[in-house]
């Protein structure tokens, strides 16, 4: 069939949006559809890491985050019983906290307003395939005649978030739920520190809180399990785990949040890129990978998958050479794993961390310490080293820092180190099966980490 278009996109969130706000300028053909195209309200995908502020630069989209009343954040706080300290982002960064479903409404608005990009608004029913079982479309119901009606391109590009409906037909892959998140939004609130990220460590998991307006604070906190916990159990929860811990400047507002009732709960998913090569389409977004949200990593990754899938893109002359679409899919997955491979491993291994009491405490005193330690660490957090060594030699400092600290204080700590000791252990090694096997990773890649990042910040730290 004749293409109308050079790419569909299936999904007009954050992935998709930004993919065609960001290709459309070079005058590809791009089909977006979705649902609705209405704001919508969630609870996470409100704080972009300086990695994820970074990306958007670089693709000429910095504007996007102005006129919204977005705010800065300037690294983060740690608040542990009575003691607290902070630590700053690397020199010249910043993070970014907003409103996700303004900031998305912004990128849809610029992709929206080039002419080579089409608003179709649409139920995406499946994908349409040849002889030869290539992707070749797919077909959608139309919102206004319910009419089944194809797309035809010779990319189809599936951003259609964590509950894809392709995913079972691009993926090797499930997901699973980590926790869920209790969000509330705390009106008029005084944070300890102004424009930082705040992670609280005193109860049994951890809660964070971050500024999304000049006058809203979103408040997320942890419940854990697998399962959707009742209205009782969220209660209790708040009450013996969350409130006894809430700093002083911030209760009143809690307590409002609290009455008024409205806080909202979503689930927190694991899930790593197993992807399905297929001609003619691919996976962006949470429709591919997802991890926990607790270190806001999740926009760090989208754009960052989105640089590269369009940087091999752009390199093309002809959308309708579909065998040099293909290698360039191939591409795209091989370089987004190395890329992202220190967002999922770090996000789902410190929240398994924090809610450990021995390597909760041996974080804190880590990071108090300050120094090249936990500014290295800061910058793995913020995205902005994607090395993996640097990555796995933080965690084994953490590890044996905590287990030295034990010991030194009392030789009668010694089980407790080696418990310390085995516990980060159990916890890093899945997560690097999952994440470093997609790589193919044997000895010889060891001698190759320090390759596998091209980013500023790392490469001025190397040479310092």
């Amino acid at each position: 069939m004749k293409s109308e278009f050079d790419i569909c996109i299936i999904g007009a969130g954050m992935a998709g949006a930004t993919i065609a706000a960001y290709l459309a300028p070079r005058g590809i053909k791009i089909a977006l559809i979705d649902q609705c195209f209405k704001e919508k309200k969630r609870i996470v995908g409100e704080l972009l890491q300086p990695g994820a502020v970074l990306s958007l630069a670089q693709m000429g989209l910095g504007q996007l985050l102005d006129g919204f009343d977005a705010q800065p954040v300037e690294g983060y706080a740690l608040l542990k019983d009575k003691e607290q300290c902070t630590i700053p982002y690397p020199a010249g960064y910043n993070g970014m906290g907003l409103h996700n479903g303004r900031f998305l409404q912004q990128i849809r608005a610029s992709a929206l307003a080039h002419t080579s990009v089409t608003q179709i608004h649409g139920k995406a029913l499946k994908l349409l395939e040849n002889n030869r079982n290539e992707i070749i479309g797919l077909s959608y119901r139309d919102a206004a005649t319910s009419q089944v009606r194809p797309l035809y391109a010779p990319l189809t590009i599936t951003s259609d978030g964590f509950f894809s409906n392709f995913r079972a037909h691009l993926s090797n892959n499930h997901k699973t739920v980590t926790s869920y998140f209790i969000g509330l939004i705390l009106n008029h609130c005084t944070m300890p520190f102004p424009r930082h990220g705040h992670v609280f460590l005193s109860g049994p998991t951890p809660f964070i809180c971050y500024p999304i307006s000049n006058n809203e604070v979103r408040l997320l906190i942890d419940f854990p399990g697998e399962q959707l916990p009742k209205r009782a159990l969220l209660q209790q929860h708040l009450d013996t785990n969350v409130t006894p811990f809430i700093p002083e400047p911030m209760l009143d507002s809690y307590q409002k949040a609290l009455h008024e009732g409205r806080f909202k709960v979503m689930p927190n998913h694991y899930m790593p890129a197993k992807p399905i090569i297929r001609k003619g389409a691919v996976m962006l977004g949470d429709a591919l990978n997802m991890r926990h949200p607790l270190t806001g990593g999740g926009l760090t990754a989208v754009f960052s998958d989105i640089q590269i899938l369009s940087g091999h893109l752009l390199a093309m002359s002809d959308f309708n050479d579909t065998d040099l679409i293909h290698k360039k899919i191939e591409a795209y997955y091989r370089d987004r794993q190395s890329a992202n491979t220190n967002l999922n491993i770090l996000a789902n291994a410190l929240y398994a961390v924090m809610s450990n009491d021995l390597l909760k405490t041996a974080v804190f005193n880590y990071l108090q310490c300050g120094g090249t330690n936990a500014q290295e660490s800061i910058a793995i957090l913020a995205g902005l080293n994607r090395n993996h060594f640097s990555l796995l030699k933080q965690f084994c400092f953490l590890a044996l820092f905590g287990a030295w600290n034990l010991v030194q204080s009392n030789v009668l700590n010694l089980p407790k180190a080696v418990r310390l000791l085995s516990d980060a252990f159990t916890i890093i090694k899945p997560l690097t099966q999952n994440e470093l096997s997609q790589m193919s990773i044997a000895f010889p890649y060891w001698g190759r980490l320090k390759t596998f990042t091209d980013f500023s910040y790392v490469k001025t730290q190397n040479k310092s």
